[in-house]
């Protein structure tokens, strides 16, 4: 310890301090009353919490700033309805419309959770409510978007059935237009052969031997027969919702069975096969089972030209 020097008033010099122990402790008590006090205020404060922890202020600080970025998410979610809504307008006055579809019930659209109670794992925490608010809004927000993403699957099914359904039924001649007479109508005709009156069941096309035949909608090929009693060499077609085709007398198959053909498919060439009189193609249209007039099933004013620019493109889509 280094040695300290005192003023001694009888003398008027410095004289060396004695190193006495009461002396000593006068001095550290003034310490230790000193350090004393200071822990034991900051032991009452820390005890009876009057004065927040350093964490614990980092923590309150990093919360606000949490709810504040969750409030300033009101405006976001009120955008995303509102162009939600939009669509919804658009999928129940449009889209279900054209594609024959009812529009989808408000009680159905606005999405509810009821019975348990789902957000109980929020609860007892700071700002709880808060918390639940916007679960429960993200909630019904995802219902209602998966709702109108299953809407839009249903209408693309639809249209995507109902194309199919137009490009399967029977809508084109069987035969160029250039290259055909018609010998004999739907109905009742006396039979040429037999000579009895008896229901005829399509149409006969008069045309040279060896005429390209086509497939009048998009199909399967189901049987592919000789029938040299009856129709002779035939092809059936299976177009699906109902629709079935027959090609008959033909002189050559272009197809076998198991074949999927499109609208301008060639499936035979015309002959004078089975019970007939000349060249020609006997031309059926089945719907459910039930013969119907084919003349009904094709437009009659199609010039040659535009009948073969008709035929490569459906038989050579895009």
């Amino acid at each position: 310890m280094k040695d300290k020097y005192i003023f001694d008033s009888e003398t008027l010099t410095y004289v060396l301090e004695e190193r006495t122990f009461a002396r000593l402790a006068k001095r550290c008590g003034k310490f230790v009353l000193a350090a004393f006090v200071v822990g034991a205020s900051a032991w009452t404060l820390s005890y009876f919490n009057i004065v927040p922890s350093f964490k614990a202020s980092q923590l309150q600080n990093k919360g606000d700033v949490c709810i504040s970025n969750i409030r300033q998410l009101d405006s976001r979610f009120e955008q995303i309805e509102c162009f939600l809504a939009e669509i919804q307008s658009h999928d129940d006055s449009s889209y279900r419309v054209l594609s024959a579809m009812s529009p989808i019930s408000a009680d159905k659209r606005m999405a509810s959770f009821g019975g348990t109670n789902k957000y109980e794992n929020l609860e007892g925490y700071f700002n709880t409510d808060l918390f639940v608010e916007y679960n429960r809004k993200v909630d019904i927000l995802t219902s209602k978007l998966n709702l109108q993403e299953q809407s839009y699957e249903m209408v693309l099914r639809n249209v995507q059935r109902a194309e199919d359904s137009l490009l399967s039924m029977p809508g084109i001649l069987p035969v160029n237009p250039n290259s055909y007479r018609v010998s004999s109508t739907f109905g009742w005709r006396i039979h040429p052969i037999s000579n009895r009156r008896i229901h005829h069941d399509g149409l006969d096309m008069a045309a040279n031997e060896g005429c390209k035949v086509f497939a009048t909608g998009k199909g399967v090929v189901v049987s592919i027969s000789n029938d040299i009693r009856g129709y002779g060499k035939q092809v059936v077609v299976d177009h699906g919702f109902g629709y079935k085709t027959r090609y008959a007398h033909l002189s050559k198959f272009s197809v076998h069975v198991g074949d999927t053909v499109c609208r301008g498919t060639e499936v035979g060439r015309v002959g004078n096969t089975g019970q007939s009189t000349g060249p020609h193609l006997h031309y059926e249209v089945i719907v459910s089972g039930v013969r119907k007039n084919p003349d009904n099933f094709f437009l009659k004013d199609m010039t040659s030209a535009e009948y073969g620019e008709m035929v490569a493109s459906f038989s050579n889509p895009e």
